[in-house]
């Protein structure tokens, strides 16, 4: 991609209108990148919609030509009724081009195929950004120019002429300076104004040297309508065509009659003054003299104030070198003493830090051994239950085995008394295995204190 400068980008604020939702949004998520604003629009009824509502903010329209309720054509149509200025660039298909004609009548910008190319789009607004900043430029310039032209013109006397030298224009202030009217030196040779005491070469000069030096500079003595005269400070330059052919002058003139007079007034005195000096000088030698030994008198009892002065100039800096280097030890005994200082902060920051987590694992210390009892006081009822319901069954089976027994000596058939005795001794012992199994189970999963409380110390 071309290298485009971002600050002049910066500068731009561009309307986007594309009725191809994806397209568009894609395009202005790359414009925003570049640009001070980026507003889109779906249409060109949209797009018309946003112009009139920014078009003093807008500086350059991007549009696709063929679209739903208003074409880009269209759209442009009615902006340039009110707009002639503002940038545009068309982007559409190469089915397009028989809008090309059209486009060229509303002066557009640029004429950008799709899909588009964004190198080529960033190239040509690169382009136009910094065309839009020439013309910002000269803008800038030009209205610099017309104040400096405002105030020439307004402080100085202007008379323009046409290349034989004939006045064809002269301001307000050489009216009101001279006395003329605009009407009696219109058409009138420059020398017109000429005082009788101004040489007339002066005029022929200028008439010979500005069409080919281009300029000319002098005092010049000039006549006013009531007779009287106005001293300026004359320049004369030449008017050029596009061409560069002579086609008149220029000549702008400072009034300075009065510093003029002033100066005249001066020198004048000056002469006079000095015819008196002379005059009094001879009668106050003898007191300059005397006025001169008295200065230089007090020029010696200066010299050695002066020398005193130095003296103690030396001792007063002596003194505020001392004192900096003591103020220099002063400040890196403070900075030591304010960095142990912040050590001990840490440290005692560290301590408060460590309590605290002391204290924090003293609660939790004491939450789990709460929790410990409770297990414990669990398995011990619970323990306890469990013997209590072994206790319970083995009487049972003992019982039962005793029901059994009876049972036995009362029945006739060995073979049957035998067959349930062997049943029920499987029984019994299955369920002493269970005993067993559950007694084991209760070792492995209860505190030894709480088996100690459960079975006794064995």
């Amino acid at each position: 991609m071309q290298t485009v400068d971002k600050n002049l980008l910066k500068r731009l604020t561009v309307l986007y209108v594309e009725d191809d939702e994806s397209v568009r949004n894609e395009l202005v998520s790359l414009l925003s990148k570049f640009f001070q604003n980026v507003f889109s629009a779906k249409d060109g009824k949209e797009g018309l919609e946003i112009y009139q509502k920014r078009k003093d903010d807008i500086d350059v329209i991007i549009a696709d030509i063929n679209m739903p309720n208003l074409s880009g054509i269209d759209m442009v149509k009615k902006i340039r009724e009110t707009d002639k200025d503002v940038s545009i660039i068309f982007a559409t298909a190469y089915s397009d081009n028989e809008f090309l004609s059209e486009a060229i009548k509303l002066k557009v910008f640029e004429y950008i195929t799709k899909p588009i190319d964004i190198r080529k789009l960033m190239s040509v607004l690169n382009e136009l950004a910094l065309t839009k900043y020439q013309e910002f430029l000269i803008a800038q310039q030009t209205k610099e120019l017309k104040k400096y032209k405002d105030i020439m013109y307004n402080n100085n006397i202007v008379i323009r002429t046409d290349k034989d030298f004939k006045i064809k224009h002269v301001n307000e202030l050489f009216c009101d300076i001279t006395g003329f009217d605009k009407d009696e030196l219109i058409g009138k040779d420059i020398d017109i104004t000429r005082h009788p005491e101004t040489d007339k070469k002066i005029y022929e000069k200028i008439k010979k040297v500005v069409p080919v030096d281009k300029k000319f500079e002098d005092r010049i003595k000039n006549l006013k309508k009531d007779g009287t005269y106005y001293i300026s400070n004359t320049t004369v330059v030449a008017v050029l065509s596009d061409t560069g052919e002579f086609i008149g002058s220029l000549m702008i003139q400072k009034d300075e009659t009065q510093e003029a007079i002033k100066r005249r007034e001066v020198q004048s005195h000056l002469i006079k003054d000095k015819g008196e000096i002379f005059i009094k000088g001879k009668e106050a030698s003898a007191e300059l003299q005397h006025e001169i030994n008295r200065l230089l008198y007090e020029i010696e009892n200066l010299k050695k104030e002066l020398k005193t002065a130095k003296s103690d100039k030396d001792k007063y800096v002596y003194t505020v070198e001392k004192y900096r280097v003591e103020n220099k030890k002063i400040n890196q005994e403070y900075k030591r003493l304010k960095k142990e200082t912040d050590t001990i902060e840490e440290k005692h920051n560290l301590v408060k830090k460590v309590n605290k987590e002391n204290a924090d694992l003293k609660i939790e210390n004491r939450m789990l051994n709460r929790k410990i009892e409770n297990i414990e006081s669990e398995h011990e009822k619970e323990c306890k239950q469990i013997k209590v319901n072994f206790e319970v069954e083995i009487d049972d089976l003992e019982q039962e085995l005793s029901e059994l027994k009876e049972k036995l000596q009362n029945v006739e058939n060995a073979e049957a008394i035998s067959q349930k005795l062997s049943y029920w001794k499987e029984k019994a012992k299955a369920e002493a295995k269970k005993v067993d199994r559950l007694e084991k189970e209760l070792l492995n999963i209860a505190p030894k204190d709480v088996l100690v409380r459960i079975f006794g110390s064995s």
